[in-house]
């Protein structure tokens, strides 16, 4: 009687452990539910040398991403100015601030020069990427990203480092 009156006892004690240490870690929301808003700036990527890029969460697990780079040059003859333009969605794989997610998008560029082969044209291209991503509880974002970046039946690996913050 006694050594079931033990057993019992310390099976409570076990599940009550078990329950407050679930509920502690439960008790932490995702930085991407508290703070679904970022903003920053990629290097390389999907504008091919920046892009300043603004992102909204649409739940924990996806959001969407719009952004601009623009290239620019010329003399007292001729400019160039060529606009990057791109619009992505991202797909979180792990529930936690630091994860893998999958993105996939498409990058409007258009020229406007007065000479040369770009002779004001607009275009696109798509990209898929795998990329890790870190939004910290204070607001700070970083993201690595491995763009394959298509069009026309080609392809090409390109990479992409973010920082930025969230709020």
């Amino acid at each position: 009687m006694r050594e079931r009156l033990t057993a019992i006892g310390a099976a409570t004690l076990l599940c009550a452990a078990v329950s407050q240490g679930q509920a502690q870690g439960a008790a932490k929301p995702l930085v991407r539910a508290t703070m679904p808003n970022d903003i920053g700036i990629e290097l390389l990527g999907k504008a091919l040398i920046y892009s300043f890029s603004y992102q909204r969460m649409l739940g924990t697990t996806f959001g969407l991403e719009a952004g601009f780079g623009a290239l620019g040059g010329g003399s007292s003859s001729s400019n160039t100015t060529i606009a990057f333009v791109p619009v992505s969605a991202k797909l979180y794989l792990i529930p936690k601030d630091g994860t893998l997610y999958l993105t996939g998008g498409a990058v409007l560029v258009t020229a406007s020069t007065s000479s040369g082969p770009l002779d004001n044209a607009t275009d696109f291209y798509g990209d898929v990427g795998l990329g890790f991503e870190f939004r910290s509880p204070g607001g700070f974002l970083f993201r690595g990203t491995a763009y394959s970046l298509f069009a026309g039946g080609s392809y090409f690996i390109w990479p992409a480092i973010s920082i930025g913050y969230a709020f």
